[in-house]
């Protein structure tokens, strides 16, 4: 099993910013074609305008794929070209043996960006693209599978991943089996893992194209298998993303002991990596769009519970062995609001206790809002990590609507919100969120009207506690999904 080499604290996050900030720097052994010349491509007119079709015809169908394939080659070439990598290395050496300027990582990505769509409510993006979006996704997957899993020079196995990130906006089926086996995989190391989770975000914001109402995951759609298998598949990708979540292992091997009975992290220097990467997948397990999936176990006939790993965030959960940090929890109630209360055939859960949510994204606004307790504090973006909650929180109220259509988004029953749900809203705005976003006339926090009101809610968490009808249970059925309750010491 490979390990990640051991890294002090003060290191770690300088060997991250180089490899997120960069995404280059080191030399090569291997020569794709020509070291010393880039690779082109001269077909992007003929790309683009399959991409602005109503659709790929059947008898064109052969045609696209060839393209897609000759698009991938180049894509997966420029990515792993030695020149492009060496370019930070050497900034002197801007252009290549023919005169050509050398492009920027970020240059690439944004170049390959143009022939990507993104299927999402409110976009353009309609069943007429099924076809491009399956095998252009397939075409850049095979692609850029191998350089990810097998080149020799490891910076190049990251910025393949940050392309495949990217191209994974899409939602192309094609990507479940790859990223999860990148995201899963004990043998991929932590930075290239951390730019895998990235992918598996993207890879679950994007929506079924042919079908935006019911908010399905990408690959509900597919329908060149048996019943089943697209559940299986999400199911795997997301117990994946779970498991880095909860196992430090699944990040950083070695980094604990493996004893649930006695946790020990015995490697402390690597706890900052481990915080960093997990944070990561907080964020795309936070893009799962319902509370429970099925697909899950063995056999595939279990369920899983995403929204119960988001709340064992929130509530710092002794489990986790290192302890959230406010982002973490901040980017957890985002993602417990994000998820439906309803199956994915549209049917509500009933057993989803939505007390117990609330319970769980209280202590989270808590661990959230604390350091900001000090108006000085500037170790988050508050103002913008204020806001997304807000927005979350507001959109949280549309997904109790049985009859809820994300393309009309401001149109649903508000009667069907939980009392309870809005009671939290106005908490939290009163208490955390309105405070954030004032400022004075400097810019920075309103000395008067900033201050926070912590206290309040914890209050108000003791209240939803002592409660003599608590259920603690976030899914009555199950009572594996009971809320721990952390003391802070």
């Amino acid at each position: 099993m490979r390990t990640v080499s051991r890294m002090t604290t003060a290191t770690v996050a300088v060997a991250l910013a180089v490899i997120l900030a960069l995404g280059q720097g080191q030399t090569c052994q291997a020569q794709p074609l020509d070291a010393t010349k880039l690779p082109e491509f001269r077909r992007t007119t003929a790309v683009l305008e399959l991409r602005d079709a109503r659709g790929i015809p059947k008898e064109r169908l052969e045609e696209a794929r060839k393209l897609f394939q000759e698009l991938a080659t180049y894509q997966a070439q420029i990515i792993a070209h030695p020149l492009v990598y060496r370019l930070m290395r050497d900034p002197l050496a801007k252009t290549d043996a023919t005169g050509r300027q050398v492009p920027t990582v970020d240059t690439i990505l944004r170049d390959l960006e143009r022939f990507l769509v993104y299927p999402a409510p409110g976009s353009r993006v309609t069943i007429d693209h099924a076809d491009y979006i399956r095998e252009l996704g397939s075409a850049l997957d095979a692609a850029l599978r191998p350089v990810i899993t097998s080149h020799p020079e490891r910076i190049v196995r990251i910025n393949a991943t940050r392309m495949l990130a990217l191209v994974c906006r899409m939602g192309a089926t094609a990507h479940y089996a790859t990223v999860t086996e990148l995201v899963s995989s004990p043998n991929i190391p932590t930075e290239i893992k951390h730019y895998a989770l990235q992918a598996a975000a993207n890879l679950l914001s994007a929506y079924d194209v042919t079908d935006y109402r019911s908010r399905r995951h990408s690959n509900g759609w597919r329908n060149d298998q048996k019943p089943g298998a697209a559940d299986v598949e999400l199911a795997a990708l997301v117990s994946a993303i779970e498991k880095c979540i909860t196992d430090p292992n699944a990040l950083v091997p070695g980094v604990w002991n493996g004893d649930v009975n006695k946790p020990v992290v015995v490697q402390q220097d690597q706890a900052d990596v481990v915080r960093f990467v997990r944070r990561q997948a907080i964020r795309a397990l936070a893009q799962v769009r319902f509370v429970t999936l099925p697909g899950g176990g063995a056999d595939g006939k279990g369920r899983l519970y995403p929204a119960y790993t988001l709340a064992r965030v929130c509530v710092s959960d002794p489990r986790l062995l290192l302890s959230p940090t406010p982002a973490d929890c901040a980017e957890a109630i985002i993602g417990i609001c994000n998820m439906a209360p309803r199956y994915e055939d549209g049917k509500k859960v009933k057993e989803y206790n939505v007390e117990a949510a609330v319970e769980a994204i209280v202590a989270g606004l808590i661990t959230f809002a604390e350091p900001r307790g000090d108006p000085s504090d500037t170790s988050l973006h508050w103002r913008a990590y204020g806001a997304r909650i807000a927005e979350a929180l507001t959109n949280w109220r549309f997904l109790f609507d049985e009859l809820y259509d994300p393309t009309r988004p401001r149109q649903f029953n508000d009667k069907a919100v939980p009392p309870i749900v809005n009671d939290l809203i106005q908490r939290a705005r009163t208490a955390v969120l309105d405070p954030l976003e004032r400022v004075g006339p400097d810019g920075k926090p309103d000395p008067l009207g900033g201050r926070l009101q912590i206290d309040a809610l914890r209050q108000y968490l003791q209240q939803l506690r002592t409660n003599p009808k608590r259920n603690p249970l976030l899914f009555t059925n199950n009572p594996n999904t009971a809320l721990p309750v952390a003391v802070k010491s």
